[in-house]
């Protein structure tokens, strides 16, 4: 073999490896964005599903990772602010608007394009799933009520002082270290 022919050869193998590596880098990037993108959406797809509730708990650790997922977009990250700002002044109006104007900037920021204002404000809510959870909700603060009721009379007729409905924990006297 003479020195031409090592010369391709090495010329092949260093293409070949250097073409790897892009392709390699290429991929690790699109698998990047890629995975950042569906996070998003996940993200987007929760806060949609509990647009009729708000306060459900999966949307609130939803909306809690806003802006470490939406950290580069700042249309979203004010929408966000001023909707947290909202709830923070109490109930009233204006949070539903503020809300379903995150949704919008995190659709817009997502890229999809057909899913505008009037979209959003709409979602279905039947009465079936609404009487349901109203039902949960008065089953629980009726055993509340219950349960105070039934410590309000034991302690008034000083049978306990309550520390009886308290969780026994065993405690181990210290001793004296020297």
């Amino acid at each position: 073999m003479n020195n031409i022919d090592w010369i391709n050869i090495l010329s092949l193998a260093g293409t070949a490896l250097v073409s790897g590596l892009i392709a390699t880098l290429v991929t690790l990037y699109w698998q990047s964005k890629t995975a950042s993108k569906n996070q998003k959406l996940k993200i987007f797809e929760v806060v949609m599903h509990y647009r009729y509730d708000i306060a459900a708990e999966e949307n609130v650790k939803a909306l809690n990772t806003v802006d470490v997922f939406f950290y580069k977009n700042q249309s979203v990250r004010k929408a966000y602010a001023n909707f947290i700002a909202e709830t923070n002044k109490g109930q009233n109006a204006n949070i539903a608007d503020k809300y379903l104007r995150l949704l919008e900037e995190m659709a817009r920021s997502l890229g999809l394009k057909n899913i505008r204002w009037e979209c959003i404000k709409n979602y279905y809510y039947p009465t079936g799933l609404a009487n349901r959870i109203k039902a949960t909700t008065d089953l629980i603060n009726t055993q509340i009520i219950s349960n105070v009721e039934i410590a309000k009379y034991h302690h008034d007729r000083n049978e306990s002082d309550g520390s009886d409905l308290l969780p026994k924990i065993p405690v181990t006297p210290r001793g004296n270290v020297k």
